[in-house]
């Protein structure tokens, strides 16, 4: 089944069948919430991640210059966002990765951007132009080449094994073991859901191209560019990820 390019932004995310794909280390039948024990406890981005125990995976990516394997992401804690170019919601989350970087990023925390399952087969160059065009900037960036899809296939597997989603965001800490995920791209209003009718249900409206050309030139932030996003990252920051 093809990429679908329907944009989902509050809990699901644009997804791609996998048959047989299963994930039973991030997948489980009854996810548990990583900082439910934590200062955390009470905060909305923090309470979207699923607890989960994975080595990253030794797949080849480029950083623009060399070839670099995504295990060797090793020594700080750090976000690892996994985005692609059809996946609107993922830029719009990618600016706020940005700006949170800017602020907290340091001798133990990062934050880096994989792009992965590129319908346009986007290299570094391409790649890195695509997040400049849509105002990320200074997020470091490694690519999947020739449009490859197998980090996309490997980490971000919905929860019945049948699909993907993207964007989908990677707690991994200082041993390069992935401790925790979230999927989609957290917003206060969900622009693709419209008001139901009365006594309806909340209806899916499929983003158009005028829709997604506002949420990237319109100033739409997710909750990461808010407060529950900077408490987050200074927590993860201050070492968060090696207490739980």
């Amino acid at each position: 089944m093809p990429i679908d390019r329907r944009a989902f932004l509050a809990g699901a995310g644009a997804t791609m069948a996998i048959p047989g794909a299963t994930l039973a280390t991030i997948a489980g039948p009854a996810p548990q919430r990583l900082f439910a024990a934590t200062a955390m406890k009470n905060n909305i981005i923090a309470n979207r991640f699923e607890a989960a125990d994975m080595a990253l995976p030794a797949i080849k990516l480029s950083d623009g210059k060399d070839v670099v394997r995504l295990d060797s992401l090793t020594g700080k804690t750090r976000i690892v966002t996994l985005w692609a170019e059809w996946c609107t919601p993922c830029l719009v989350e990618a600016r706020d990765f940005a700006a949170l970087r800017r602020r907290y990023a340091g001798a133990d925390f990062d934050i880096v951007s994989v792009l992965t399952g590129s319908i346009q087969g986007l290299d570094f160059t391409r790649a890195l132009a695509r997040l400049q065009q849509s105002g990320v900037d200074g997020l470091p960036l490694l690519v999947e080449p020739h449009g490859g899809k197998r980090v996309m296939e490997k980490l971000s597997v919905n929860a019945d094994g049948r699909g993907a989603s993207l964007p989908c965001t990677l707690l991994v800490d200082r041993r390069g073991r992935i401790r925790a995920r979230a999927r989609g791209a957290p917003m206060d209003v969900d622009p693709t859901r419209a008001p139901p009718a009365p006594g309806g249900k909340p209806v899916i409206r499929i983003l158009t191209e005028a829709d997604k050309r506002a949420l990237l030139t319109n100033g739409t932030h997710t909750l990461w560019g808010g407060a529950a996003g900077d408490a987050f990252a200074g927590a993860l920051q201050k070492g968060l990820l090696d207490q739980v």
